[in-house]
């Protein structure tokens, strides 16, 4: 019903499988050598910005949601759509009115899950987006994630290991709170559907 079993959706598929298989500091330098001349020939700008991290970690996301969507949209049983399509529904009808809304709770798990992944993620960022410790965060220009003034503050000399704790433990309650709000969302969502 949404893609044909063909060449293109078959390379597609190996092609998501394959890059969710990739190590996150490749995904750090291919987002070094691509994203960083490309932006900082737009915004003028030198090295790693904000804006080449996000994207490096769009790319690097992106393979997780798929698969985890398509897992979702798969879970719908298919004597939904059977129904919606025998009643008259048109097949755009029957994705967004049926399928769509039955496979939410998967597709909002994915994406919030994936942003406790980046939340900890610092080997991409430390190649695309830098380790400069500032006050005054800019799109294009240098900032440390969470992750990567953990890295920092453990270089040099004298390791601040109370600040690496703390930015620990900071990290651990964010992660908490998405699962938890991910799983009260999900039961939430399944309850909405239970009561229609």
């Amino acid at each position: 019903m949404y893609a044909k079993d063909n060449f293109l959706s078959r390379s597609i598929r190996t092609l998501i499988d394959v890059t969710s298989g990739v190590p996150s500091i490749i995904f750090g330098l291919a987002g070094a050598l691509i994203f960083i001349p490309f932006i900082n020939g737009i915004s003028g700008h030198n090295g790693g910005s904000i804006f080449s991290g996000s994207l490096t970690l769009a790319i690097m996301l992106l393979p997780t949601i798929v698969k985890t969507v398509e897992e979702s949209i798969k879970v719908v049983p298919s004597s939904y759509s059977m129904a919606s399509l025998a009643l008259g529904a048109s097949k755009t009808r029957t994705i967004f009115k049926i399928i769509l809304p039955n496979a939410l709770p998967g597709i909002l798990s994915a994406c919030i899950l994936s942003i406790g992944r980046i939340i900890g993620e610092s080997a991409a960022l430390i190649f695309s987006m830098g380790a400069v410790i500032g006050d005054n965060p800019s799109l294009f220009e240098g900032q440390a994630s969470l992750a990567v003034h953990i890295w920092t503050c453990l270089q040099g000399e004298s390791p601040q290991y109370g600040s690496a704790c703390a930015i620990s433990i900071i990290i651990l309650i964010v992660v908490l709170i998405l699962s938890l709000a991910t799983k009260l969302l999900s039961l939430y969502l399944n309850k909405q559907k239970g009561n229609s």
